[in-house]
């Protein structure tokens, strides 16, 4: 009896361990498959061997396919999602794909899924760099370093560089804009499309007077030749550091509690209430910075010209046979949509975001830690309660813009250099602007004068 029981358990347990013998073989061809697909590519890109692209492809295909089927048996198996995602890192590596969309779809449920699996981030972050999205190349980098073997982390860590000073050098998206088919208005003449509206820098200057006049008709301006100095310096100091705004920016200092600060093309409005609010120089740079990236990415041009598109006017441009009447007709659309509402309206989330980042890089490009930006928006969601200020009222929630901006502050390079955080200057400035606490009430009539 004692037999027949020791014979049953020692089939179930070999029944237990045979699929997982099997399930490891497998693997192990698999990837022994993968990486001679890998030598084969390598082998066609480098000679055009017909022959070798045909055997790549098969391997690669055959590997996917195993994959596959072994996932949909185990969902589980870490090791199958590393090596399916790497095959599709390969297959669109030497061409046999369009894109990198499988991998990096695969990847970044797979990396949820298996968070110590390095060599799954491994991949990734090299299908987000070949696509030129270092920010997110960036911090796929950074998760596999901690779980990969050495020889791997080195080579992480050399393409890691690489991949953060493209991120700090190629940030600016909107850098050609002025090349670009979104900064002008096509028209049909005869049988080609010929520009009829091009957007240029003096008519965003343009753009940007009226808005400021429209902004500031009624606005009690201040004339402080040493807050307009600060500012000014401030503003250079963002600018010069990140080349690529076409403007030179007028202050101009309003007298108002309200926090808040607005950056018309070739022109900065800063109100006193924010000098007062901010707690340093580097969150008072953090909202500078914010506004001024709107005018990196165009954002008041591009508004103009995408609801140019919108209008019912833009067909009566379109059928109009002198191209000069045409251009005519486009001047007065786009005149119609400029002034208060342009500046005044919230920024869609894309522009949000799209400032966000921007501003970062302006921020941390100056010296300035993009985190203070973060502790200036903390800061005015807790004082104003219910009610938001102005400029918080025209911005994304305060918590989703943390989330995403959290997010893509990974991405800056951690080599423990030193932020400026405040300067002489602001502090005397605020203290001018500053309210005076009140005298503290004490029992007895009247005040008490000193000794």
């Amino acid at each position: 009896m004692l037999r027949i029981i020791f014979l049953f358990l020692l089939i179930v347990t070999v029944l237990a361990v045979v699929p997982n013998t099997f399930a490891q073989t497998s693997l192990s061809t698999i990837d022994a498959q993968i990486q001679q697909a890998r030598t084969q590519g390598l082998q066609f890109l480098n000679s055009q061997d017909d022959r070798a692209k045909k055997a790549a492809k098969k391997n690669l295909d055959d590997a996917e396919k195993a994959l596959k089927e072994e996932i949909k048996r185990a969902p589980g198996c870490d090791k199958c999602h590393e090596l399916l995602v790497a095959t599709y890192f390969y297959q669109t590596y030497f061409g046999f794909s369009r894109n990198y969309d499988e991998c990096l779809k695969l990847a970044e449920q797979a990396t949820k899924q298996f968070p110590a699996n390095g060599r799954i981030a491994y991949f990734q972050g090299y299908a987000y760099y070949n696509v030129s999205l270092f920010a997110e190349a960036n911090k796929a980098f950074k998760r596999a370093l901690p779980s990969v073997d050495p020889q791997t982390a080195a080579q992480i860590t050399q393409i890691l560089q690489a991949s953060q000073q493209q991120f700090l050098t190629n940030w600016n998206r909107q850098a050609n804009y002025y090349q670009t088919k979104e900064s002008r208005i096509e028209v049909a003449q005869g049988f080609q499309m010929v520009t009829a509206f091009q957007v240029t820098p003096e008519w965003e200057m343009q753009l940007g007077g009226q808005g400021f006049a429209a902004l500031t008709a009624n606005a009690p301006k201040v004339v402080d030749a040493e807050i307009q100095t600060y500012l000014q310096n401030l503003t250079t100091r963002l600018l010069s550091k990140s080349p690529g705004s076409p403007f030179n920016y007028q202050i101009t200092l309003v007298n108002s509690p309200e926090v808040n600060a607005v950056t018309p093309p070739g022109h900065i409005i800063v109100y006193t209430g924010l000098l007062a609010f901010a707690d340093n120089e580097a969150q008072l740079a953090g909202v500078l910075a914010h506004e001024l990236a709107h005018n990196y990415g165009h954002h008041s041009a591009r508004a103009v010209i995408k609801n140019y598109h919108m209008q019912s006017i833009a067909n009566a441009a379109l059928r109009a046979i002198n191209p000069q009447n045409a251009t005519a007709q486009i001047f007065a659309s786009l005149g119609a949509n400029i002034g208060l509402n342009l500046f005044a309206r919230a920024y869609s989330r894309f522009e949000e975001k799209e400032a966000d980042q921007y501003g970062a890089h302006l921020m941390f490009n100056a010296g300035y830690s993009p985190l203070d930006a973060s502790s200036f928006f903390l800061k005015m969601s807790k004082a104003s309660g219910k009610q938001p200020p102005r400029f918080l009222s025209t911005h994304p929630p305060l918590m989703d813009r943390a989330d995403y901006l959290a997010d893509y502050l990974e991405s800056f390079p951690a080599d423990g250099r030193e932020f400026r955080v405040d300067s002489e200057e602001f502090k005397k400035i605020k203290a001018r602007l500053t309210p005076s606490q009140p005298q503290q009430r004490v029992p007895g009539r009247g005040v008490l004068p000193p000794q």
